[in-house]
């Protein structure tokens, strides 16, 4: 009788998080490289994917380069940016995007973007999103774009074609749960990419986007001799160099921890005095969902509302510039892939349903 009553009770937790959010899907553990469906492995059958090598990762180094040169287009090796990155915005713009989150401290962006009415670009780890769903559904339903950090945020270039699979669409199904759109966009941890990885990410419909500054954020967590000044020091001169700088930029900041949610909301005032601040999509003029849709633009698209009233009601009946060098992947090779190219640069779409029912929140260390 005990027994069944635990049993019972670890089902009861793995129903419901610890924000009452009840999902439909079980999801796989935070942290942890997911298996892949095998009907999501199927995408990859017609496509053509580069063939670069599972790169070893060293400890504290990253990726380990296994050729000389650069033949794949690595980002971690040289900087190299595929045909088609993301990275960058036209001249007078600029797009702040967060990595790592929703977390504790992401409501209180949220709040300064609000007092703004600033729109922002959100990179969400799948077991954050596990974690913190409220967050991410008030971070869409406020105009955010939702773009996707991978599940368990390591290096995509050390997991193996499978594995990206996984890596991408476990994030993509959690966010699609939560808001009922999928992110079109995708940020590779550490900014690891190449070739291989983008090919892969094609076929599935995903389009990888870097940055062109970044504020050092994160060694606010990292470097004990790191001062925070010097992240207002580094957004000071990109702002001063708005008249002559040939485009816009696109920055790397994160909303994990709380001294780097405090750094990006002291700094947004300068983005905001000294350029037009607003989402990567936009900027690139590119649908922010496979639904469609432009997130920060003056548009309002059929899946944004749609989206937003099918998951507020499920919620409420709840209980609580480089080349590449190689040929990329085809994306008509897949439907799904065919359906993010025709979203791209339109403003209206159909909304793919929502769901919302189980998993135990746990907790994605940094």
């Amino acid at each position: 009788m005990l027994s069944n009553l635990l049993l019972l009770g670890a089902v009861a937790l793995t129903t419901i998080n610890a924000q009452g959010f009840a999902f439909k899907e079980t999801y796989p553990e935070p942290g942890v490289i997911p298996t892949a469906k095998p009907e999501w492995l199927a995408l990859l059958s017609s496509a053509n994917i580069t063939d670069a090598p599972v790169l070893k990762v060293t400890p504290g180094k990253g990726p380990e380069p296994q050729t000389e040169g650069d033949p794949y287009c690595d980002w971690s090796f040289t900087g190299c940016f595929g045909k088609e990155d993301l990275y960058q915005c036209p001249k007078g713009q600029w797009a702040p995007t967060y990595d790592d989150g929703p977390s504790e401290f992401s409501g209180k962006l949220y709040d300064e973007l609000d007092k703004t009415n600033t729109k922002a670009t959100f990179f969400m780890v799948g077991g954050q999103v596990v974690k913190f769903p409220d967050l991410t559904l008030r971070a869409y339903k406020a105009g955010h774009e939702l773009a996707m950090h991978t599940w368990s945020h390591n290096y995509m270039t050390s997991l193996t074609n499978e594995q990206i699979v996984a890596e991408l669409k476990w994030n993509e199904l959690v966010i699609k749960e939560v808001t009922g759109v999928s992110p079109r966009f995708f940020r590779p941890p550490y900014g690891d990419i190449d070739n291989r990885v983008r090919d892969v990410a094609k076929a599935l419909g995903f389009t990888a986007v870097i940055w062109t500054h970044d504020t050092n954020d994160w060694s606010l967590t990292e470097n004990p001799n790191f001062e925070a000044s010097w992240i207002d020091g580094n957004v000071t001169q990109w702002a001063s160099e708005a008249a002559t700088a040939t485009t816009g930029g696109v920055s790397l900041e994160h909303d994990l921890y709380n001294v780097t949610v405090d750094a990006a909301v002291r700094v947004l005032p300068t983005f905001l005095k000294a350029f037009k601040v607003t989402t990567v999509g936009n900027c690139n003029q590119q649908a922010s969902y496979k639904e469609g849709g432009i997130a920060g633009s003056n548009a309002t698209t059929s899946a944004s509302a749609s989206a937003s009233s099918a998951s507020a009601s499920a919620s409420t009946s709840s209980t609580a510039s480089g080349s590449s060098g190689v040929k990329a992947a085809d994306a008509s090779s897949s439907a799904e892939a065919q359906a993010a190219k025709n979203a791209a640069g339109t403003l209206t779409a159909g909304f793919l349903g929502v769901g919302l029912t189980t998993l135990l929140a746990i907790s994605l260390s940094a």
